[in-house]
Order: structure tokens, then sequence, then C-alpha cells
């Protein structure tokens, strides 16, 4: 829920509807002050009756003020009188709170002050005689109910307007969402992916551009692709006969070198094609439930009796997850073969535990060897990359292996994450869903 708030107020529909409705707010605050304003401070016909009742109102208690007269007067409307003078009274309403806290000053003229909030209003009268009179108009209920019935009309109507602001944005814009799914899947690499394109404007425009950027982009991938497939597999054919030839030279010639090479080449043949294979969904993955305990216990095992060693640290109870166990074997097996080349054979052992947290299983994998620069850290899964000098064809291979290992990975929709200090050792940790 809170991730769906959290993109809501992050969503460009969200900011423009605000935008848009702020807009028309301040555009009818504006306008209502204006209005009021030249209402009050000019000669309308609603000021120039009130200062003619307040004449009338002043005339009817009399002058001098006749108390009597105020409370006949004040019997008539709700209203409330008071005189302030030498003997100063007050008469009428005097249990209901008047809004004098609130109050906008109207109207002056002619020794009368006219204030008012809403239907309330005060009418000050200078007399003659020094005195003041004030009188203080309460609105009736008919006009405070009509004054309720208005705010809800306001408010109903305010809402329906920024509703359909909101669905009139979403349906104009909506292009904006098909084009951030349509780029999502592209960075998945569902190159296949096309976005709908709807009206006319810049944002068909946008969609078609964007379409044609996909069939760009998977026309170039592809034919990357093919051509690495088939120069990996044509390659393969020289590599086998030159094999079968050293095979018949027999003892008469020491090919030991020269089979060490060709083992090294179709090493990285297999492996650039095990990649491709899998970065283009040549090969797919074939996830089945597996129990993570006993796939990650089982390669383990096999280097066990290689210095230093390797402790293991896993549930005794199942943990499943859908993997290949095949594709999985082979990007542990890269982990572990890392961790115990570059560990001191007579150094800590190499670590591998299993940890289970909020439906996510993690593979951590802890060697104590040399350790990593942190300027390689960022490169250390791209093919063909070796870290430095001391890693080279001799003890770190082609540089193909954790490029293999990501791929394997991303395959899976999981991600691979790298701690490493020079001189203290390496942490690689694979966290896949539950």
């Amino acid at each position: 829920m809170a991730r769906v708030c959290r993109r809501i107020r992050q969503s460009l529909f969200t900011k423009l509807a605000l935008v848009l409705v702020m807009g028309v707010v301040a555009i009818n605050a504006v306008t209502i002050h204006l209005y009021t304003t030249q209402k009050r401070e000019y000669d309308t016909t609603l000021n120039l009756s009130l200062l003619q009742y307040a004449r009338h109102l002043a005339d009817q208690v009399g002058s001098p003020p006749d108390r009597s007269k105020a409370e006949a007067l004040a019997r008539q409307r709700p209203m409330r009188i008071t005189y302030t003078g030498k003997t100063s009274w007050v008469v009428g309403e005097t249990e209901e709170t008047f809004p004098e806290r609130f109050l906008v000053p109207r109207f002056s003229q002619e020794g009368i002050e006219i204030l008012n909030l809403h239907e309330n209003y005060r009418l000050r009268v200078s007399l003659a005689s020094g005195g003041l009179l004030t009188f203080d108009l309460f609105s009736t209920e008919a006009e405070r109910s009509a004054l309720r019935q208005f705010g809800v009309y306001f408010l109903v109507g305010s809402c329906l307007i920024m509703l359909a602001i909101y669905l009139v944005l979403r349906l104009l814009l909506r292009p904006i969402e098909w084009l951030t799914e349509g780029a999502e899947s592209v960075r998945d690499g569902k190159l296949d992916t096309r976005v709908r394109t709807r009206g006319s404007g810049q944002l068909r425009e946008l969609c078609e551009t964007f379409n044609q950027m996909a069939i760009r982009l998977e026309s170039l991938v592809t034919g990357q692709r093919d051509l690495l497939l088939g120069v990996s597999h044509e390659l393969r054919t020289p590599l086998t006969r030159l094999k079968l030839r050293l095979e018949m030279l027999g003892t008469k010639v020491d090919t030991t070198a020269i089979k060490q090479d060709v083992g090294e080449m179709e090493t990285m043949i297999t492996s650039l094609l095990e990649t491709a294979k899998m970065h283009h969904g040549a090969d797919g993955v074939r996830a089945q439930s597996m129990d993570m305990a006993q796939l990650v216990a089982s390669v383990a095992s096999g280097y066990q009796a290689q210095p230093p060693g390797i402790t293991v640290d896993i549930p005794q109870e199942p943990v499943l997850a859908m993997v290949d166990p095949q594709k999985i074997t082979m990007a542990l097996n890269t982990l572990l073969d890392n961790a115990i080349k570059y560990s001191a054979p007579d150094g800590p052992p190499v670590e591998v535990s299993l940890r289970v947290r909020d439906h996510e299983v993690s593979i951590i994998i802890t060697d104590h060897g040399i350790g990593i620069p942190e300027e390689s850290i960022s490169h250390l899964f791209d093919p063909f990359y070796r870290v430095d000098e001391s890693r080279t064809r001799d003890t770190g291979g082609y540089g193909l292996g954790l490029y293999l290992c990501q791929t394997i990975i991303k395959a899976h929709r999981a991600h691979i994450e790298v701690v490493s200090t020079l001189g203290v050792g390496t942490t690689f940790r694979v966290t896949f869903q539950s």
C-alpha cells in the first residue's frame, strides 16, 4: 500500500493535475478577491441601501437614543443594539456569538461604517451628540442554511471537477505509461516489445520513435547474437579436427603445450556459446522447484578437498526456489573456483552460507584471499575483463566466467552483489525469490 501511495505521489499525472487544480484555485481566489473588493469599496446599490438602512435604524432608536425603542426594534429581527455614550447599554440578541474577529470593513460614508462577514453585518452610526450606535445584524437560519448548502455544493463540485481533470490527464498522457512499461521491458531483455500508438501529436510521434528504436535495437542485437553463435560454432569444427590429429600423433611428438592451448580455446568458445545463448534467450532457463540447501551442499562438497577448504552453513530444513539446477550449478562452480583460486592454500577456508529472509533466498560465498580493488568491482562482470596482471590466463582464464555467472543469475530474475577489500577478501551474495 505504501508503495502504491508513493507511486501515485510521484506520478506525472498527479503532479500535472495538482498544478492544474492549484491554477484554477488561484484564478478563482484572485477573481473573488477582486470582485468582493470592488463591491466593498464603491457606491454599489447594496452599500447605498445599507447606508439608508443604518440611518433608518438610528432614526427609529431616536436622538438621544431611547433604550425602550431599541428593545422594540431588536424584537423585529435578530439584532443586537449597543449604545456607547454617557450611559452605555446593550439590548437585543446577547446570547448568540457575533463573529467580531472576522469582520471585514465594507464601506464608510457620512459617519456610518459598514462591516460584514457573509450575511452578518455590523452598522456603526456616529451620532451628532458624540455617542455611537452599533447595530449587529445576525444572519437568519435560512441564510445560514443557504450558506451551508453552497459549501456542500462547492465541495462536491470541486471534487468532481478535480476528478474529471485527473481522468482527462490520465487519458491524454496514457502513452507515457506505455513508454515506461515498454522501456522497462526492453531493459529486461524483451527486445520484441512495442508500444501502442494512439491519437496524434508529439506523444504519438514519441511512441512511433520508440518502436522504431526497439526494432533497430532488436535487429542489431539479433545480428550480434547470430554472428557470435555462428563464429563460435564454426570454430569448434577445426578445433575438433586439430584435437583428432594431435591424438593421432601419439607419443612421437610432445603435444602437451599444444593440447593445453587447444583446451583453453575450447573452454573459451564453450563459455562464449553458453553466454550468448543465455544472454539472448536461445537457451532459456528451465526452472523447477529445487531445494537450494541440498543444491548448495552438493556443489560445495566438490571443493572440500581443495585447499584452503570450505565451511558450509545451511539450514537443515528444505529451502525451495524456482531455478534451473544445471545453470545454477555452473554459476556456483564459477564463484567457488574463483574463491578457492584466489585464497591462500594455508589461509582460512572459504565460507558458504544460505540465508532465508522475507521470501528471499541468499547464497553467500566469502573468501579471505587477495581481494579486488574498489575501482575494478564495477567492471568485474564485463566480458574479457581481468582485474590485474596477477589474474591472467594462467590463473584467471579469459574473463568470461563471471560474465556467464551474472548472465545466468539475471536470467533467473535474481541479482548478484560483490563486496571486497584488498588483502582481506571478497564476498559474493546471490539472491533469489523463494
